[in-house]
């Protein structure tokens, strides 16, 4: 049954569900001991349906075997086990974190309270000491404070406040070590006894083995006893709380009317009153905060969603604030830790390899865009990084040609430079001690060196034959993101303007993790509070009752019936209101069955991959037997050969490089390297079908959780690009189809597909 209720005295009119108690699901997930077991709470009984979790066992059920306390936290046991590959790889990996957070604490205390950076600055030695007439220096003596907490001045205040809390975390992860280890060899044990499959079969079996023999486990163990468990019974149970944050991004929840230059801010989805633009923004620290305000406290003990909490939205606008407070007071203390960590971790990579900085990668906010529902986290990665370099070479389609002119001089004049002290070094290496303008002869070789190196990056390759329309095909081939905003639009400087916030920088990404310590707190005491209304009227709406699951976001059962959008496949068609933004349930469902292969569907999931085995075969019969090369096709048609063999990647070397996941040959109709040559399928299936163009007004008044993908107007950049939008949709059509007719033979879904 749908959460179709409104606000206030609505929402408690339509939620005929089963409500919990008052009690936080902190205590009834987080808690290592399980506060009930979980029997048949989410069982029902015809005769009584306003009845509270009524007991109940299917047919030819007994309680002969004792159950699982708490399925979701040993499900979520039983997968970071497998991510973490064994045993000893955890307890190796629990010791390296230990001993990484108290050197980094051990290291900032070191440095910033007991050395003297004045007496540091002002010391000789060497040649400077020889020079000066000096004895040799001494540096204990001369740049250590024998007293470093005189005088206690407020900066070394804040550093023992830093390492005092700090110094807590660290025994209180020394003490978790040892409460999870238990817990740990518990999951072993089932590993081994019951699946019986050892730490070293775990190195190289696929997840979806894993889960089909707990699956099977069912049958004889009964984890769960209110119902036979399914892949997509337990895969849900993963992934309950990150599918409620994928939708809220999908459907526009987390959007706020803050400006572009804010860190981490992602691209328009709406319009706000006055035509005020919300933006998409997810840092790290917003992530974890709003994940510990929200999805860890929505839940009750027996996992479904609190009645109190939807239902008043003042207790959740005050611990909104609460922890903004919080971590507005805790935010020097963390700013000192990120610094002292991001430099351990990064100063000698960047000093060695300079170029990392100008790399880039996908940002967070980009991750949980791309994210789709029912995607456990390594197959996600696996997916994510396969686009990587598809994402740079589509950067690479716009090169400028006054930067790379510039970038040509400085790198041959810091090039010469650097070139003159290698020739020193040869000659006589004791001249790199000399010194010009007080720097001897090494420091300007690691300066013209590492200019040197950047001004490189920086050059355009002149080899590079230009297609940004093949290069982002590529890129949404592995993302399985293409707003509409972007299409046929694939060489436009504002699309390439908001991919960029997508994937960034790495030094970029790396500046605004620092200055989003300070950002969340800002938008939980004055944004966020604002945004309650939506966030609780997103999750009544969108929150149905799984038996033997409990609550879930209706996106993720795949519901077609409820969310299904036929423009992408789905055998019913529901109101924009009700379905996901771009297809992703439909998208989800294909990357799904991908990956569990052996999972079978319900009669609407049949029809819909039998909606897609149509279309491929009405696309087979049409395509005929020549290949026609038209100045559309090599526009919007497969990468030219120099583009293809620049990336280096046969169509043989990319089958092999695909992630594996638990599918066999089958799962590569989804991501193939014969696909480089036409779309990403759903949305060839979309661009394949007739679509009324619609008027170009800016709509403000449309249902809040619509982003603005679907809306014609609503692009990254000057809004007066978009009086051309129904022209350029329809030839984005055009050539989309057109691509689409290469090498189409290869791809193959019809061996699973009913």
């Amino acid at each position: 049954m749908m959460f179709w209720g409104q606000r206030a005295a609505n929402a408690l009119g339509m939620f005929r569900l089963r409500w919990g108690g008052e009690s936080s699901l902190t205590t009834g997930l987080l808690g290592d001991v399980p506060p009930e077991i979980e029997l048949s709470d989410y069982g029902r009984l015809p005769a009584s349906p306003r009845s509270e979790c009524p007991l109940g066992l299917l047919n030819g059920e007994s309680l002969n075997v004792e159950p699982i306390a708490d399925l979701d936290l040993f499900f979520e046991r039983l997968y970071s086990y497998y991510c973490e590959k064994g045993l000893w790889y955890i307890i190796i990996k629990w010791i390296v974190e230990l001993l990484s957070v108290g050197f980094t604490i051990c290291f900032s205390g070191f440095f910033l309270l007991f050395v003297d950076w004045n007496g540091l600055r002002n010391a000789k030695c060497g040649m400077d000491a020889v020079e000066s007439g000096t004895k040799p220096c001494d540096l204990a003596k001369e740049a250590l404070h024998e007293h470093p907490l005189t005088p206690l001045t407020l900066s070394k205040a804040i550093v023992v406040g830093y390492l005092v809390l700090f110094s807590v975390y660290w025994v209180f992860c020394f003490l978790r070590f040892f409460a999870q280890l238990k817990d740990t060899l518990g999951i072993q044990h089932f590993f081994y006894n019951s699946l019986h499959i050892t730490d070293s079969e775990i190195q190289t079996m696929p997840w979806a083995t894993i889960l089909e023999r707990v699956v099977r486990l069912q049958s004889s163990s009964q984890l769960c006893v209110v119902k036979d468990l399914s892949t997509h019974d337990v895969v849900m149970r993963l992934m309950r709380k990150e599918n409620y944050l994928i939708g809220m991004l999908n459907k526009g929840v987390l959007a706020f009317p803050i400006s572009p230059w804010v860190p981490g801010a992602g691209p328009t989805v709406k319009f706000g009153s006055g035509g005020m633009r919300h933006r998409l923004i997810l840092t790290k620290s917003l992530e974890w905060t709003l994940n510990w305000c929200i999805l860890q406290s929505m839940f009750d003990r027996n996992f479904c969603v609190r009645r109190d909490f939807i239902t008043n939205p003042r207790t959740l606008k005050k611990r909104l604030i609460i922890v903004g407070l919080t971590m507005l007071l805790l935010s020097p203390f963390l700013v000192i830790f990120m610094l002292v960590y991001l430099f351990l971790r990064h100063a000698e990579q960047f000093y060695n390899h300079p170029s990392t900085a100008s790399s880039r990668r996908w940002s967070n906010l980009s991750k949980w865009m791309f994210r789709e529902f029912n995607e456990v986290e390594h197959l996600f990665r696996h997916r994510i990084n396969s686009s990587v370099m598809h994402a740079s070479e589509y950067l690479k389609q716009f090169p400028s040609p006054v930067i790379s002119i510039i970038a040509k001089f400085i790198s041959f004049v810091s090039g010469g430079f650097a070139a003159v002290l290698i020739i020193i070094a040869f000659v006589e290496e004791s001249l790199l001690e000399g010194h010009i303008f007080g720097r001897n002869l090494f420091w300007y070789a690691a300066i013209f060196g590492t200019i040197t190196a950047i001004s490189r990056a920086a050059v355009a390759d002149e080899l590079l034959v230009l297609d940004p329309g093949g290069a982002m095909s590529m890129v949404v081939q592995h993302t399985h993101y293409m707003p509409k905003r972007w299409r046929g639009k694939e060489n436009i400087e504002t699309v390439r303007i908001e991919f960029e916030t997508l994937y960034q920088y790495t030094g970029m990404i790396l500046l605004e993790e620092m200055a989003s310590i300070f950002l969340p707190p800002l938008l939980l005491l004055f944004v966020v509070p604002k945004q309650v209304d939506d966030i609780l009227q997103f999750i009544a709406d969108f929150t149905i009752d799984v038996e033997g699951v409990g609550h879930v976001c209706s996106f993720s059962a795949f519901d077609f019936q409820n969310h299904g959008n036929s423009k992408y496949g789905s055998p019913h068609n529901v109101p924009r209101a009700q379905r996901s933004s771009q297809g992703k349930m439909e998208k989800s469902f294909l990357s799904f069955q991908s990956s569990y292969p052996l999972w079978e569907p319900d009669a609407q999931g049949k029809q819909f991959l039998s909606n897609i085995r149509i279309f491929r075969e009405q696309k087979l019969q049409g395509q005929g037997t020549g290949h026609t090369y038209s100045l559309d096709r090599l526009w919007r048609g497969s990468p030219p050969r120099a583009y293809r063999d620049r990336n280096g990647l046969s169509s043989r070397e990319m089958q092999h490089n695909i992630p594996g996941s638990g599918n066999d040959s089958r799962s590569s109709w989804i991501i193939d390297a014969v696909q480089k040559n036409h779309p990403y399928l759903l949305d060839w299936y979309y661009t394949s079908r007739p679509h009324r163009v619609r008027s170009h007004r800016r709509d403000t008044t449309t249902r809040q959780f619509e982003p603005a993908e679907q809306q014609h107007v609503d692009y990254w950049g000057p809004t007066s690009l978009g009086h051309n939008e129904g022209i350029d949709e329809d030839r984005w059509l055009h050539h989309y189809d057109n691509r689409s007719q290469s090498q189409l033979a290869s791809f193959d879904i019809s061996s699973f597909l009913p």
